[in-house]
């Protein structure tokens, strides 16, 4: 076939009814095995995001069907199926307006996250980056882990190893649940290079089995990121302040297998926790729909503990269960982001399906880290002992910013108050943009991260997330008094229209 990019047709639709003909005619017959998705992309010069997206569209409509570790199949008895999605102007009609806007949002985003290189201007204080701080980290403990992991002999290192990573790193992790009375097996563990790894594993997942996903919004960009990296279109829910509100889901929509993504334990960026009441409803929904719930725990072991904090959330894999559930994890929020080990934990099954796709994307994650990481979860004055200093260390900081919010900010200004972690979520007034608050507060000396790079869609136009984790309580205090004088004079201004984006008029 030849693929025309100069037409005003988006290529993923002209592959798609391309094989649609080839499969309504006959010349691809029931069961044939369609060659790999980056055979086709190669052989048609177009990306393997455009042929995935082609091939979502026909699975939905059960013309193709795809099983991991065997590849994409030509449905039984399609050649005398009427396709289920029209193929007429309209359709490509609306095909293309689809393809426009998301053109148009991702334009927007582009240019937002350029405007976000002005935080780093010489003197601009930066609530923007969401790692830890650097002095929760012991002098010289890479070197004294590492050598501690090479004791054992540095053969133990020089092979790809297990694609689910090492069997002690995994029981390490099995261990961490255990202390949350959760039942987790080393079988149920497959070690990443970070969370950011195991979300583009699962969206690859949900790519070739044709999954719906939804997002909780606002929401962490690096997940819906990974899912549209793939074609996939993301229904999003909004989260309140105690959880997303699943009332607002299609009413007829089919969301069997569908999965749902959410970060129920010091959210990023909300920094607050989901309710009781909210959690056990998704997992209801997830049960009563065969769906799956992504968990995304990765500051779960920053929250704080003690009389004076609230209970931490119960995981997802209590209720409704790995089978229902799959929980992400990761030492880049509690110890050393460069590390790069992250896992996932849920079904037995599900860890085999993703350990295939893991094994052809990069054989597996770097042994020496995971030794690493190994030697310092085992070791009983290592990670417990260091997890319970940082959350004191970040129980001072976020002391130190609801103060400084309190002493500094207008009245009309609200904000979160997180149970543990390095980030919260303030909100202006309505009419108020946060983008124009933010280039008023660089020229003050402080930036943030304004809402609208936050959702998929640009919206919470009138908020924005404040990191404080890797500042000292000095920085913290200067930055929020120019914020503060920042607020002062914007709000000053009646308030408009915050405009496209939440651009504001400036």
């Amino acid at each position: 076939m030849h693929v025309d990019k100069t037409s005003t047709t988006p290529l993923y639709i002209q592959i798609r009814e391309d094989i649609r003909r080839s499969i309504i005619t006959g010349s691809l017959k029931g069961g044939e095995r369609l060659p790999a998705v980056t055979a086709l992309a190669e052989k048609r010069n177009v990306t393997a995001a455009t042929i995935r997206r082609a091939l979502q569209d026909l699975a939905e409509d059960g013309l193709i069907s795809s099983h991991v570790g065997r590849g994409t199949f030509v449905t039984e008895a399609t050649r005398q199926k009427k396709p289920l999605k029209k193929t007429g102007n309209r359709s490509e009609r609306a095909d293309i307006s689809v393809h426009s806007a998301r053109k148009l949002r991702l334009s927007v985003t582009r240019s937002l996250n350029e405007m976000m290189s002005l935080a780093q201007k010489p003197g601009v204080i930066a609530f923007t980056r969401g790692i830890g701080a650097p002095d929760t980290i012991e002098k010289g403990i890479l070197t004294r882990l590492a050598q501690q992991a090479l004791s054992g002999g540095e053969e133990l290192f020089h092979d790809y190893g297990d694609p689910r990573g090492l069997l002690s790193l995994r029981q390490a992790i099995a261990s961490l649940y255990g202390e949350q009375d959760i039942c987790v097996t080393s079988d149920q563990v497959l070690v990443t290079s970070g969370s950011q790894q195991a979300i583009a594993l699962l969206a690859q997942q949900a790519a070739e089995n044709g999954r719906k996903v939804i997002c909780e919004t606002p929401c962490y960009t690096g997940v819906t990121n990974a899912f549209s990296a793939f074609g996939i279109q993301i229904e999003t829910v909004s989260r309140g302040m105690d959880g997303p509100n699943l009332g607002k889901l299609q009413a007829d929509a089919d969301y069997r297998d569908a999965l749902f993504y959410l970060c129920p334990v010091l959210h990023n960026p909300m920094g607050i926790d989901i309710s009781e009441k909210r959690r056990l409803e998704a997992s209801a929904w997830a049960k009563r729909n065969d769906a799956v719930i992504l968990s995304d725990e990765v500051f779960r072991d920053l929250h704080l503990t003690g009389p004076d904090s609230a209970p931490m959330p119960v995981s997802f894999l209590k209720e409704p269960g790995p089978e229902r559930a799959i929980a992400l994890g990761s030492l880049s929020k509690t110890f050393i982001s460069g590390l790069r080990v992250g896992w996932i934990v849920t079904s037995e099954e599900r860890i085999r399906s993703l350990a295939q796709i893991k094994k052809l994307m990069d054989l597996g994650c770097p042994p020496l880290m995971q030794g690493i990481a190994q030697v310092f979860l085992e070791d009983a004055r290592g990670y417990r002992a260091h997890r319970d200093r940082i959350r004191e260390h970040y129980r001072l900081l976020r002391d130190t910013t609801l103060d400084a919010l309190a002493r500094h900010m207008p009245k009309s200004v609200v904000w979160t108050r997180p149970e543990g972690g390095f980030q919260l979520w303030v909100t202006l007034p309505e009419g108020y943009s946060s983008i124009e608050f933010f280039l008023r507060s660089v020229d003050k000396g402080a930036a943030f991260l304004p809402g609208p790079l936050q959702d998929i869609n640009n919206r919470y136009t009138n908020s924005f997330r404040l990191c404080y984790g890797s500042l000292t309580p000095e920085e913290i205090t200067e930055g929020i008094r120019r914020l503060g004088i920042a607020a002062y004079e914007y709000l000053n201004q009646s308030p408009g229209d915050s405009g496209f984006a939440g651009l504001g008029d400036f």
